[in-house]
């Protein structure tokens, strides 16, 4: 069986952290998120997989290459427009030369068993198959629902108050000639897409049996708001082992499970409390904290006296000495001036809350620092609060205090009024 990976969406609700990088591409512990989705499909024994991109989108590609590294052979389907998910479906068919195939959006983290099950239940009943992952808060998902084990609706971003219930995984088992009539009658959303969860509703009406697989929260998570970066980096996190490749001082100390990729460097008196990440040619300290859920990119610095603390620092990143990052995502070639602080609660200890496609939404953390995307500067002793998000190639100069949002490519500049008196 062939296996498709939808890859073409940007991941707007991600920025600035998806500003210069399709959303799949986010790198967490040294991979792009779509690595793991790969992986997790060849664990579960498929290695031949067409891979749905953007026509825009080199990136991707140029990193996957031929898929050689990873064991998968790959073949690329090039979606022209954004036209939804049906649509990137659409652009795959052409490639596949088997009856039944399995579809798997490439922007969500998952493992291996919960492909298992779906590919099991297939493998029993020979029946299409839609994942189902239940969800406290339904409104941006699909809401599945189902009887006995079968499909009899599925409601995408209902309006009305769910409560919990099981919302679609993104993951399902198609028969190749059944699903491509079925997008061919699909129409456009709302939203002006050919989305898949029509298609599957058309198979709906003209009497096809649908199997529902559950899987479970802990197999399945979705990355679609910028916290659920954090979230995602943790959970990968929790499984790593310690590994030293690096150099790391004798007057350093490593507590827990930490990974230092070759090349990089601890200098004395550095603690690392895991489980961390620090990838290839990073550079740590002297004297500086990194506490546990951190995942330091390639080529990032982490300066003289800093502290990081579950956070995401991309590659070629550099935060100077005497800075403090807490439950942060910073993207890369940034630049942290000396004594910058990035807040993570709120005077009044209440949640976060953070401005999402022009809606603020709360995030549910208490605990919740900055978004930074690519190539951004901020000044020596600037403070940045809780929630915030900063675009690319913004500078923040010295000295300020952000309180919102910063759009891409904006300077924030302090202009202080001097009084001089002679003495």
């Amino acid at each position: 069986m062939k296996g498709v990976i939808l890859a073409a969406g940007v991941g707007s609700r991600l920025t600035p952290i998806t500003d210069n990088k399709p959303k799949h591409m986010i790198f967490l512990c040294g991979q792009p998120l779509i690595s793991y989705v790969l992986t997790a499909i060849k664990s579960s024994g498929i290695k031949d997989l067409i891979l749905v991109i953007g026509k825009t989108d080199k990136i991707t590609k140029s990193f996957l290459e031929n898929g050689e590294k990873l064991g998968l052979r790959l073949e690329y389907a090039i979606q022209e427009k954004p036209m939804g998910t049906a649509d990137a479906l659409k652009s795959a068919l052409k490639l596949i030369d088997e009856d039944n195939f399995l579809v798997v959006y490439g922007d969500i983290l998952l493992s291996d068993t919960a492909i298992q099950k779906a590919l099991k239940c297939f493998n029993e009943f020979k029946e299409p198959i839609v994942t189902a992952v239940p969800m406290k808060t339904v409104q941006e998902y699909g809401v599945i629902e189902e009887k006995n084990g079968k499909l009899i609706n599925l409601i995408e971003k209902p309006k009305k108050a769910f409560g919990e219930a099981f919302v679609n995984a993104g993951i399902y088992i198609f028969t190749k000639e059944e699903i491509s009539k079925a997008i061919k009658e699909t129409k456009k959303s709302s939203r002006g897409e050919y989305e898949l969860t029509d298609s599957i509703k058309v198979l709906l009406r003209k009497g096809f049996s649908i199997n529902v697989v559950k899987i479970t929260s802990d197999e399945w998570m979705d990355i679609g708001r910028p916290w659920d970066i954090l979230e995602a980096n943790k959970r990968i996190l929790s499984k790593i082992k310690t590994n030293i490749f690096g150099e790391v001082s004798e007057k350093a100390t490593l507590i827990g499970e930490v990974y230092i990729a070759k090349n990089a460097k601890v200098k004395p008196y550095s603690i690392i409390e895991g489980p961390a990440f620090i990838d290839e040619e990073a550079e740590i300290g002297p004297n500086s904290l990194i506490r546990p859920y951190t995942s330091l990119g390639r080529k990032s610095k982490i300066g003289n006296c800093c502290e990081v603390k579950n956070s995401v620092i991309m590659n070629n990143t550099k935060i100077a000495h005497l800075s403090y990052i807490g439950d942060s995502v910073i993207g890369e070639f940034c630049n942290i001036g000396a004594g910058v602080k990035i807040a993570n609660l709120k005077l009044n200890e209440k949640n976060v809350k953070m401005i999402v496609k022009g809606r603020k939404l709360d995030t549910g953390k208490r605990k919740l620092g900055a978004f930074l995307g690519d190539n951004v500067k901020i000044g020596v002793n600037a403070s940045i609060m809780p929630g915030v998000k900063i675009g690319s190639s913004a500078i923040i100069g010295p000295n300020v205090v952000v309180y919102k949002d910063v759009p891409n490519k904006k300077m924030i500049l302090l202009k202080q009024n001097l009084t001089i008196k002679r003495i």
